[in-house]
């Protein structure tokens, strides 16, 4: 079990460093100005490369949630 308990966090790391670094290198659809209503945007609108980008999120985000749930699941 110890073996499946690090293989376990060791992916849960990379997935979590892997999200981190996808959110931060995405491009902001509005500027500040825009949040409180200045603009119209449809946030689930995103096309090409920044609705791959957002699709991917999203994904590692569902595995990030799961694996934590694994984790909390497993025995030590």
């Amino acid at each position: 079990m110890e073996v499946l308990n690090v293989l376990l966090l060791t992916a849960y790391l990379v997935v979590a460093a892997v999200m981190v670094w996808i959110v931060l290198v995405q491009e902001p659809k509005t500027t500040g100005g825009d949040l409180m209503g200045g603009g119209t945007t449809d946030l689930f609108a995103a096309r090409g490369v920044t609705g791959g980008m957002y699709r991917l999120t999203v994904w590692l985000g569902i595995i990030f949630a799961a694996l934590a749930l694994l984790i909390g699941m497993v025995p030590r």
